[in-house]
């Protein structure tokens, strides 16, 4: 009895252990799979009139605790039998209620709030969501992975409880407070409503996901519910013709095979096969025109679809890429120093930024990302380019360069802004063709900018840049004198006396006239040449002049200083300290002027003016002035320059001396 007691007993045990064991299974599939009707959807949630709302200036409702948005319910039939207030009194209205226009911040916390309202229902989805508010946002290495995961699509696939999925209103919702969290300059949370957005929109469309995709439950707008149904009615006569066709193939072969087995007369089974083949034509044909009819919807319909979402999540990505930028500027660590002598002025200067290209950096990956969405976004187009110049690519960035060039020159009414971006595009294209040697492709472009860019500050700096460019690297003088002319139109009261005053720029002034001088020579104009190359002489020598003036004021100062120096050995006054100091600026300021000024002076070839004018001196029988010209070549000139110079100055001795006039060995050098 005992032992039929204990067999009992553990046959009991054995089935609660079986039963818990099976329900831990279930649970386990319930935690897994059963979410489906656990949860509501979105458009349970959030009702299509509420999400038309916020594009008006009606208020949705919030809880100022929660920030939830509260679920309006529907009225009760007005009572007309309601007593109206009596004269003189007033119904008292909420003084803190919002009316007119709604501001950004109100539009944000309406967003804000239809979104809570939905993920109020998941108890580590709201959680997750509120550590992201307060916590650290891009900074952290996580957020770094969340960017990287949802470049690299990792996001876009279900999850075991299938929280990530295609819903359009959490997209929406999402995007439009991103949106407006950059326009009040807020880059964080933009960046994190980005980044969640995407977890709701995949950016790897399939056919099958437009056809059946649980998008569809929530397209509110109802703008491609239809079409999509339309096309999987399309896909399915498809397949439903295309089995038929294959069922009726079969049929024909197994019904010929059994009068074959039964040994039935030739002609019986001609005049059955003949009957088949008329059945499987038909099928056929039908096959043929679904067939044509699928193909069609996909170009009409889906394609039109997939276009139309590329190019929107391109813009999408584009304008999140740009949030992105700005945060990674202002993350950036850059190694700054301190001008105080250099020719470009004083102040805070970054030398260079050694991080660049070292970390990661999802700039690129997201404007690379967009580019794949739509290879034809000319936004993105221009930053791949503009990040490609940044990272000395100059070849590549060419390449996008002209793509965007190609792309605008297709459209037909360009606003203000996109012809400026266009014409400052060819002259980003001249320069880095110029860099990498490609001067008569750059030469083209230059043309281009210069011809359609209108008459600004920027075109006429320019113009001396090209002036320099088609004399030295293209040889065209002609094209050369033109831009030059353009420039001294504008900067040089000796070329255009009707400016109203100097412009400065003297150093700049004697270059343009040596060129211009150039031309004239090659065009036999002697006294024109002449005359230009006195005039960019004499700018030399008004920098010459301002640079002794500046070197003996240098002395001045050192003078002085050394004076008070002396004197601070004696006193220790605070007077006495304070002129050391200012001097020593003094000093420093005067040191960086001498720099500036030895720059320009170099910038002026005299040497070559020098030259010229003593063999022009020669030809007007000058030989005194010539030798005085040689004379200063001697003076200034290098050992090159000088050996040339004395030769000349020999032969021109010889020409006093005996009479006999002996041609140049060189007319320039």
């Amino acid at each position: 009895m005992a032992l039929k007691m204990q067999r009992i007993f553990f046959l009991v045990l054995t089935v609660l252990f079986l039963r818990q064991a099976t329900e831990l299974v279930a649970g386990e599939e319930d935690r897994r799979y059963a979410l489906k009707d656990l949860y509501l959807n979105p458009l349970q949630v959030i009702s299509p009139e509420e999400l038309q709302r916020l594009d008006t200036d009606k208020r949705i409702p919030i809880d100022e605790d929660s920030g939830i948005a509260f679920k309006e319910t529907p009225r009760p039939p007005a009572d007309t039998t309601t007593i109206p207030p009596a004269d003189g009194i007033v119904t008292p209205t909420d003084p803190t209620a919002e009316t007119g226009p709604k501001s950004n911040e109100t539009k944000i916390r309406e967003a804000e709030g239809l979104l809570k309202r939905y993920y109020s229902q998941f108890i580590e989805e709201k959680r997750i969501w509120e550590d992201r508010e307060r916590g650290n946002i891009y900074n952290s290495r996580s957020d770094q992975n969340d960017i990287r995961l949802l470049l690299w699509q990792n996001t876009h696939k279900d999850s075991e409880t299938f929280i990530v999925r295609d819903s359009p209103i959490l997209y929406d919702l999402h995007i439009r407070a991103a949106k407006l969290y950059a326009e009040n300059g807020k880059t964080a949370p933009s960046l994190r409503h980005y980044l969640a957005a995407f977890r709701y929109h995949p950016l790897d469309l399939t056919e099958d996901m437009y056809r059946s995709g649980e998008w569809q439950k929530e397209d509110y707008k109802g703008n491609w519910v239809n079409q999509a149904k339309d096309h999987q009615s399309a896909y399915e006569n498809l397949r439903k013709t295309e089995k038929e066709l294959r069922e009726s193939k079969d049929e024909k072969h197994v019904i010929i095979a059994n009068l074959a087995r039964k040994n039935a007369p030739l002609l019986e089974i001609k005049r059955e096969e003949t009957r088949l083949d008329q059945i499987i034509l038909g099928k056929d044909r039908l096959f043929l025109e679904a067939k044509k009819q699928y193909e069609a919807s996909v170009q009409e319909r889906y394609g039109k679809y997939l276009s139309d979402r590329q190019k929107s999540d391109s813009m999408t990505l584009f304008e999140m890429a740009n949030v992105v930028k700005k945060v990674e500027d202002d993350n950036k660590e850059r190694l700054k120093i301190i001008n105080k002598l250099g020719t470009a002025g004083k102040g805070i200067y970054v030398l260079f930024d050694y991080k660049r290209n070292v970390d990661f950096f999802a700039y690129e990956l997201i404007l690379e990302r967009a580019y794949s969405q739509w290879p034809d976004n000319p936004n993105v187009i221009y930053d791949v380019a503009e990040q490609y110049r940044q990272d000395s690519q100059k070849a590549k960035a060419i390449d996008f360069f002209e793509k965007y060039v190609n792309l605008l020159s297709k459209e037909k009414n360009l606003d203000e802004a996109q012809k400026e971006k266009l014409i400052y595009t060819y002259l980003r294209i001249a320069t880095l063709n110029a860099d990498i040697k490609r001067k008569v492709i750059a030469s083209g472009y230059y043309e281009k900018y210069f011809e359609l860019s209108p008459d600004t500050k920027d075109k006429t700096r320019v113009s001396f840049e090209m002036g320099v460019f088609f004399a030295e690297h293209i040889g065209d003088l002609k094209k050369s004198s033109a831009y030059f002319s353009y420039w001294l139109e504008r900067n040089s009261k000796d070329w255009n006396p009707s400016l109203s005053e100097e412009t400065g720029k003297e150093d700049l002034e004697g270059v343009a006239f040596y060129y211009l001088a150039k031309l004239d020579k090659q065009n036999r104009k002697t006294d024109a040449e002449r005359n230009k190359l006195n005039l960019s002489y004499t700018k030399w020598k008004n920098i010459d002049l301002e640079l002794v003036a500046a070197e003996k004021e240098l002395g001045n100062l050192k003078n002085q200083k050394q004076k008070i120096k002396k004197d601070l050995l004696v006193t220790t006054e605070d007077e006495a300290l304070s002129k050391y100091r200012l001097l020593d600026l003094k000093i420093e300021d005067q040191e960086a002027r001498l720099r500036v000024l030895k720059t320009k002076l170099d910038r002026i070839p005299v040497l070559k003016v020098l030259f010229r004018s003593g063999v022009l001196s020669e030809f007007d029988r000058d030989f005194k002035k010539a030798i005085e010209y040689y004379d200063s070549v001697i003076e200034l000139g290098g050992e090159t320059e000088i050996q040339a110079a004395l030769k000349e100055k020999k032969r021109v001795l010889k020409i006093i001396e005996n009479g006999v006039v002996l041609s140049p060995f060189n007319e320039s050098i």
